[in-house]
């Protein structure tokens, strides 16, 4: 009896303190970019960031099919650039991107993945990042047809890497 309850009250210790550190590391996230966001940046000396493409058409893809794209990018500043984060305009669109600072002149990619899930039509979304550049954000757009019915293609499209990213 005393093991058990020793057992439960370990267990429930452990998650009350495990609750606190991930309370205490969203406050200090949620601060950390309260304090960015008031930095003043100059642009003199700011990075910039340059995409070959901001935005990218998939075409027509089936229903229910995933596919990325691989927006390359340059950093024309003239101090490292440092991607803070990249949010999707919905669950179906997830950027990844380079979480270590690009040095000025430096070139890399952001893969931009694309969930057709059930959605038909004309699909629109859009990537936004939030970075160090005077802007402070940054915005790329993926677009695809999804077509219903008889004009749906049969095959996946295909996915892009970063060798054949255009």
């Amino acid at each position: 009896m005393k093991n058990t309850l020793l057992g439960m009250s370990l267990v429930a210790v452990f998650a009350l303190v495990s609750c606190e550190k991930d309370k205490a590391s969203s406050l200090y996230t949620d601060a950390e970019k309260e304090a960015q966001a008031s930095e003043v940046v100059d642009p003199a000396t700011a990075p910039k960031l340059q995409f070959e493409q901001s935005a990218y058409d998939f075409g027509d893809i089936p229903a229910g099919s995933k596919v990325e794209h691989y927006f390359k990018f340059t950093n024309t500043g003239k101090s490292p650039l440092i991607i803070k984060d990249g949010k999707g305009s919905c669950g179906c669109t997830v950027p990844e991107f380079p979480k270590t600072p690009i040095a000025p002149g430096a070139t890399d990619s952001i893969k931009v993945s694309f969930d057709a899930g059930k959605f038909q039509g004309k699909q629109t979304k859009t990537v936004t990042l939030t970075t160090n550049t005077a802007a402070k954000e940054e915005k790329l757009t993926i677009s695809a047809n999804i077509p219903t019915g008889e004009q749906a293609p049969t095959q996946q499209a295909p996915a892009m890497s970063p060798l054949n990213a255009q």
